[in-house]
């Protein structure tokens, strides 16, 4: 059997589950869109750990670009089993989640209901394709979603989207994975690279799936190819770290984690983290709960 083929046929055992973990969506609390995104990113894993990186013509299952309309459309798309065709990703971190939505529940931003204020230009507008920073506003301002105040209340699933205030550049969007409640560390004080200011915050560890071009801490992204270990942008699972207030609220994030080990080298771990930390209210952070369709 040809290797592309037995995987399709694993392949199917794979959507017959995920079919019955979608369909019991509501008794995990696990909305359908988080499920379907584990699925697809679980199907482009499992066919590059088989050495399959692209289609029959030489196009790569996993990328990263693309655009909304045009010559270079983004797109994702699940395995089908019975027809062979291969899982794909095509998109950027604010794409990935519109395509993701727009799959799931036939969702569409460019309506009236959804008009809202830009937060860079602050003129009202609505659109097809938000980027990153634009979900901050519609995440914000109540637009298809409720806003979650609080880490603690997020649930896999909820948006996760921050931007340099006032610009559209190094902003990005992620859906939450899950929150690594155990890794909880509190900033320390009294050593020689702490920063006063935040003295008693509080940093945790939170796995996020997004599409991108860079790589988080233990990312998926990363994979065995020709016997290298080889990055590969696009649609992956990776871990990032987020600073909370008392209230439980981000107003930090590092892309990815310190590097020392917070207990056996607190000053190391305490100047790792704040080399990488982006801190409000340079910074906006948002948390968004999809509205029922």
């Amino acid at each position: 059997m040809h290797p592309t083929a037995a995987l399709l046929k694993a392949a199917r055992w794979a959507l017959v589950s995920a079919a019955t973990l979608l369909g019991a969506g509501a008794a995990t609390a696990q909305p359908v869109h988080h499920l379907s995104a584990q699925l697809l990113l679980g199907q482009i894993q499992q066919f590059q750990a088989q050495g399959v990186f692209a289609d029959a013509q030489g196009v790569s299952i996993n990328r990263y670009g693309g655009s909304w309309s045009g010559s270079d459309p983004s797109f994702i798309r699940f395995a089908g089993a019975q027809n062979g065709v291969l899982p794909g990703n095509h998109s950027r971190c604010s794409s990935f989640l519109t395509r993701l939505f727009q799959y799931q529940y036939a969702w569409s931003w460019n309506q009236e209901a959804y008009r809202f204020t830009d937060p860079k230009t602050q003129g009202s507008v609505k659109t097809a394709s938000p980027e990153a920073y634009q979900y901050v506003g519609l995440i914000q301002q109540g637009k298809g979603f409720t806003e979650i105040q609080a880490l603690n209340l997020a649930q896999p699933g909820d948006v996760l989207a921050w931007w340099v205030v006032g610009s559209s550049s190094n902003d990005h969007a992620m859906l939450i994975d899950e929150v690594r409640w155990n890794t909880l560390k509190t900033y320390p004080g009294g050593l020689p690279n702490s920063n006063p200011a935040l003295v008693g915050t509080q940093y945790v560890e939170v796995r996020v799936i997004d599409s991108s071009s860079d790589t988080h801490t233990q990312d998926t992204r990363f994979v065995m190819k020709d016997g290298e270990l080889t990055h590969i942008a696009g649609l992956g699972g990776g871990t990032i770290g987020l600073l909370l207030d008392a209230n439980l609220r981000v107003i930090g994030r590092t892309w990815s984690l310190p590097t020392s080990d917070y207990y056996a080298k607190p000053d190391t771990w305490v100047k790792s983290l704040n080399e990488r930390l982006k801190l409000a209210p340079s910074w906006g952070f948002a948390i968004g709960r999809l509205q029922a369709p």
